[in-house]
């Protein structure tokens, strides 16, 4: 998103709000092979039409003239994104790029409704279901997985992404606050259903009094201390609990099933 050419930008927000290219054709009352060929860089468009699919797709339309300018603008409502697939890990590279372009976000950490499941919790493995972020322009995004049953992993990969994003901000010079947050039920599956969800389900979350953690870079000695809590807390865990793990991480089972399984076991 950093510094994209327009319909470099127009793509890449299409698809992360999950619009498909008849739908945003449709808004701006263009045929759905112009829009095709706009993406692909080989025609253009009308101001007026690159406007109205930007009001669509949530896009600042300063940013049709001048792409050094902020690129989103909400108006009120809330910007709703998939987090794209990556090959092993998952990929967080909208959520990076939104904290390249801002001098404070806040981010707040959505975890499952399942009770059962918060042993989890010590080993650094959250279930967090959604992602929201307000930035600095009062816009509030949430991230969740293409597949609704998909969980977020912020504790994969090497660095991990919460390591990755302190070096951004301080790159960057972000202030990055984060919290995390037990979903109530009816806003979970709101954020499931997806369509049903509206900017006042999660304002609430948003502007209720919460803990907000500004970020920074570990310590040799406490990057050691959690290493070693994250050990003796899979030791606390059954062969049956680690298995239950290993299936939400590798092979996508529904957050649901495994919730139910422990309760039955």
């Amino acid at each position: 998103m950093d510094n994209l050419s327009v319909n470099k930008l127009f793509k890449l927000v299409r698809e992360l709000t999950g619009y498909t290219q008849p739908e945003v054709s449709a808004s701006a009352k263009i045929a759905y092979q112009s829009l095709q060929q706009f993406e692909k860089g080989r025609v253009s468009l009308s101001k007026e039409t690159l406007t109205m699919m930007a009001k669509a797709l949530y896009i600042n339309p300063e940013y049709i003239d001048d792409d050094s300018v902020y690129p989103f603008r909400s108006d009120g409502q809330l910007i709703k994104m998939f987090m794209p697939d990556g090959f092993i890990f998952d990929n967080f590279k909208p959520l990076y790029s939104i904290l390249r372009l801002n001098k404070q976000l806040r981010m707040i950490t959505l975890i499952a409704p399942f009770p059962e499941l918060k042993r989890f919790m010590n080993i650094g493995f959250p279930l967090i279901y959604a992602i929201v972020l307000k930035d600095t322009h009062d816009n509030i995004f949430l991230f969740r997985r293409k597949k609704e049953r998909d969980i977020f992993n912020l504790s994969g990969d090497y660095p991990s992404p919460i390591v990755k994003m302190t070096k951004i901000s301080q790159e960057y010079k972000c202030v990055l606050s984060i919290a995390q947050k037990e979903l109530p039920r009816d806003i979970f599956d709101k954020i499931r259903n997806w369509n049903m969800l509206s900017i006042e389900d999660i304002k609430d979350l948003i502007d209720e009094e919460i803990k907000f953690t500004k970020l920074f870079e570990p310590t040799e000695a406490e990057v050691l201390q959690l290493e070693l809590q994250r050990t003796m807390g899979m030791e606390s865990l059954s062969g049956y609990e680690l298995m239950l793990i290993n299936e939400i991480r590798m092979k996508g089972v529904a957050i649901e099933k495994v919730s139910k399984m422990l309760e039955e076991k």
